[in-house]
C-alpha cells in the first residue's frame, strides 16, 4: 500500500475491549484491541474503504512477489450473527495495536480519560489506519490499526459481575476493588442512566464517503463484504 489510510467511525458498540491494559492471552506483549459493532448502514462506507484498500494492498503485492495470484487473508471485519445463524444487520470491525502503542481516549468532550476501565457494551468511536500486510503463509491482508477511542455512553467495570454468576448482595466481608480491575474478556451489561455521557463528541469526522441513502446501505451490505478478495 503507498501508505495507511485513516479514518474516524461514527459511533458503535464496544464489544471484548482490552483498552485500560493489553491483552496478554495470545503473546506476552499483548495488544489493545476492541471490537465496534456498526449497523449496516454505518459499516457501509467504512467497509468500502477497507476493500478498496486491500485491493490497492493486493496489486501491489502480486507485482512485488512477480505473482499473477497470491492468497487473501481474512477481513477485518464480518456481519455480526444472532443466536439463530442469521446475520443481525450489524457488522463487527476488528482493531488492534501492540502493547507499545497504547490508544488515547478520550470522553465526549475530548477531554483525556487517563485512568478509563471500558467494559463491553461502552458506545464509543474508534479512530484508526488500515495498514497492508502479506505473508506466505496467510497472505494478503488489511489490518485495523488502533489509534485512539472516544467514549460517548460510559460502561465501567466493576458492577454488575457477581449478578451475572447467581450471586446476591448478602452480609459479610466487603472488598475495596481497585478502579483499574477488569476480567479478561470483559462481557457487556446494559448501560446504566447514571453512568451514561451523552455529550456530542468534539472530534474530527470520518473521513469515509457516505453511500446515497440508508435504504442503500443496509440492502447492500452482504454484497459489499462478499466483493472481499473477488477478482475484478
Amino acid at each position: 500500500m503507498a501508505q495507511a489510510n485513516t479514518f474516524t467511525t461514527p459511533k458503535g458498540i464496544a464489544q471484548y475491549p482490552w483498552l485500560s491494559k493489553p491483552d496478554t492471552k495470545f503473546s506476552e506483549e499483548g495488544d489493545y484491541k476492541v471490537n465496534l459493532i456498526l449497523s449496516a448502514e454505518e459499516a457501509a462506507p467504512i467497509v468500502e474503504q477497507i476493500n478498496a484498500a486491500f485491493a490497492e494492498n493486493m496489486q501491489a503485492e502480486m507485482k512485488k512477489q512477480g505473482k499473477k495470484e497470491l492468497k487473501a487473508a481474512n477481513p477485518p471485519y464480518m456481519e455480526e450473527l444472532g443466536d439463530d445463524g442469521r446475520s443481525t444487520g450489524n457488522v463487527i470491525f476488528k482493531f488492534k495495536s501492540k502493547a507499545a502503542y497504547k490508544p488515547a481516549i478520550f470522553d465526549a468532550k475530548g477531554k483525556p480519560m487517563i485512568d478509563s476501565n471500558i467494559w463491553g457494551g461502552s458506545e464509543i468511536r474508534v479512530n484508526g489506519t488500515i495498514g497492508g500486510y502479506y505473508t506466505s503463509l496467510i497472505g494478503v491482508g488489511v489490518a485495523l490499526r488502533l489509534r485512539a477511542v472516544q467514549v460517548i455512553q460510559y460502561v465501567e467495570g466493576n458492577g454488575d459481575g457477581a449478578t451475572r454468576f447467581g450471586f446476591e448482595e448478602t452480609a459479610g466481608y466487603e472488598h475495596d476493588t481497585p478502579d483499574s480491575f477488569q476480567e479478561e474478556a470483559p462481557v457487556a451489561r446494559v448501560t446504566k442512566p447514571e453512568l451514561a455521557v451523552v455529550k456530542e463528541p468534539v472530534v474530527e469526522e470520518p473521513t469515509v464517503v457516505k453511500t446515497k441513502s440508508s435504504s442503500d446501505n443496509s440492502k447492500n451490505i452482504s454484497d459489499i463484504v462478499s466483493k472481499w478478495g473477488a477478482k475484478d
